[in-house]
């Protein structure tokens, strides 16, 4: 479903955005995980894939730089190096992919990566006899990262297996998708990503972007993270089901 987001009865795809950006602010800067992909698909259950997306880049552009300023003396350069050469062959890779998969196909990626990423707490387990895979987590949270903003639960399985503590966590990840997020660029103009009407709905959206990180910030150390993160992931599976029943019917 497509709508004109200008017109009086686009209030559901208002609301939702919101959510989703202030909820992805708050998780980048103040909880390890959780809701920070929850923006691009909730835009995507009333825009294609690939408008959602170049929408959400400029909003993690200003998350990044607000959160890497906040927890600047917080980051392991060494799990950096790591990661960033993998994510930049992963960037390549979802760059070429960019291009040439279709917005139903992303549409129905988008809705089976939401429902995986909302129950990866619970493939913990399995998926931590890999969890020191530096190139493998860096180079699939690239992929997944240029094409539908998704790269935080890859990371979060590559950090949970370093146990490396809630600070050093956030501020590792937040240079981490501050690198990735300015390379994403390239791909994106490569492929005709950006329009006015895009830049006139993500500067709209700026002020909730910002506020998000703050108030993550704020509530770092005043809120009940398993509470926040379980709401989080019920609602990307939610949105997960329905964008995979969209993308069939």
């Amino acid at each position: 479903m497509e709508i004109d987001v200008f017109h009086y009865s686009a209030w559901p795809f208002w609301l939702l955005t919101i959510v989703g950006v202030l909820l992805t602010g708050i998780s980048k800067s103040g909880l390890a995980g959780g809701a920070g992909v929850l923006a691009v698909p909730l835009m995507a259950l009333y825009l294609p894939v690939p408008l959602a997306a170049a929408i959400t880049l400029p909003l993690l552009w200003l998350m990044d730089a607000k959160t890497v300023y906040s927890y600047r003396d917080a980051i392991d350069t060494g799990l950096l190096w790591q990661l960033c050469p993998a994510a930049c062959c992963g960037i390549a890779i979802g760059g070429l992919m960019l291009g040439k998969v279709s917005s139903e196909h992303l549409q129905w990626i988008l809705g089976l990566l939401s429902i995986v990423f909302a129950c990866w707490q619970s493939l913990t387990k399995f998926l931590s006899r890999f969890a020191k895979a530096g190139f493998f987590w860096g180079g699939l949270a690239g992929v997944t990262s240029t094409l539908l903003h998704a790269g935080g639960p890859p990371l979060s399985i590559f950090l949970l297996g370093r146990e490396v503590d809630k600070r050093q966590w956030l501020g590792t990840a937040a240079c981490f998708f501050a690198i990735t997020n300015l390379l994403k660029a390239i791909p994106y103009t490569l492929n005709h990503q950006w329009s006015s009407e895009q830049w006139l709905i993500s500067v709209i959206l700026l002020p909730v972007a910002w506020f998000g990180v703050v108030l993550g910030v704020w509530l770092a150390k005043r809120i009940d993270q398993q509470l926040f993160i379980k709401i989080a992931r019920s609602m990307l599976g939610l949105a997960g089901c329905l964008l995979i029943y969209e993308s069939l019917f």
